[in-house]
């Protein structure tokens, strides 16, 4: 083999070789959605379940290290040792049996956004909305920022006392 030969038999290597460098890589494969709006699903079910339990401290849980919530008519409470002692306060002070029903999902990647309403069984009934930011870490979907609202005002000192005769 001539040395023109050989110098075009290299060039055509180097070349094949960088072409085959340069495709792009398989794709990382991308979660099922429908499967991960169901895990979003039921870690979110977990939250009624802990309020209604009267138990801070799994609520507590759902929430990142970092998360913040959003709660009516009170200042932001930041981080997850903040959260539980506000619900400790909470279920102290206001509790009352709470139905969550949400109406719309969604799951992009590492996030996951639910919205909807909720009800407490007072008198009278107290109603809201919702919406919560949840992010997938290695411990599974945990609340990042949670917000709600009520429909309508309680009288001045909460949920009225009711007297039966």
């Amino acid at each position: 083999m001539n040395r023109k030969n050989s110098s075009c038999l290299i060039l055509a290597l180097v070349c094949a070789l960088g072409f085959t460098a340069c495709q792009p890589k398989s794709a990382a494969p991308v979660p099922d959605s429908a499967a991960e709006v169901s895990a979003l699903a039921t870690a979110a079910q977990g939250w009624e379940k802990a309020y209604n339990d009267k138990n801070a401290d799994a609520l507590a849980a759902l929430y990142a290290e970092d998360a913040q919530i959003l709660p009516p008519g009170a200042t932001e409470v930041s981080g997850r040792d903040a959260i539980r002692a506000y619900f400790v306060n909470d279920i102290e002070k206001h509790w009352a049996m709470i139905h969550i029903k949400s109406d719309s999902s969604g799951v992009g990647g590492d996030w996951g956004w639910r919205s909807g309403t909720w009800s407490a069984e007072t008198m009278p009934m107290a109603t809201g909305k919702y919406i919560e930011v949840w992010h997938h870490t290695a411990d599974g979907w945990r609340l990042q920022k949670d917000i709600w609202n009520m429909d309508a005002e309680l009288p001045e000192g909460g949920v009225p006392e009711i007297t039966v005769n």
